[in-house]
């Protein structure tokens, strides 16, 4: 009798143990939480310095005229209207139009 008892009670000790570990919201999954919560904070970071990124080119644009010049000439290959635009042929386009 008394070894019946000493096994049921280490058999609910294992179930319960069982249960902590990998039952719902057990240890397992509060594990699982806390990894998904680093990840989301980890790219919340990285929005927000996108974010930081994208306001001051935002305020460049409104308020800096050189920075203004620099995008519509790099970006938008615009130029002057006092400039003049030479355009060369690379010499392997001539030869494979030919």
């Amino acid at each position: 009798m008394e070894k019946m008892i000493y096994f049921l009670v280490i058999s609910v000790m294992v179930i319960l143990a069982f249960l902590i570990l990998y039952g719902k919201n057990g240890f397992m999954d509060v594990h699982h939480l806390r990894l998904q919560e680093k990840a989301i904070i980890n790219e919340n970071l990285a929005i927000n310095e996108a974010n930081r990124v994208l306001e001051r080119k935002i305020d460049r644009l409104k308020s800096d005229i050189t920075y203004i010049e620099h995008i519509a000439r790099h970006e938008l290959g615009m130029v002057a209207k006092d400039e003049l635009v030479f355009r060369f042929q690379d010499i392997k386009e001539k030869k494979e139009k030919e």
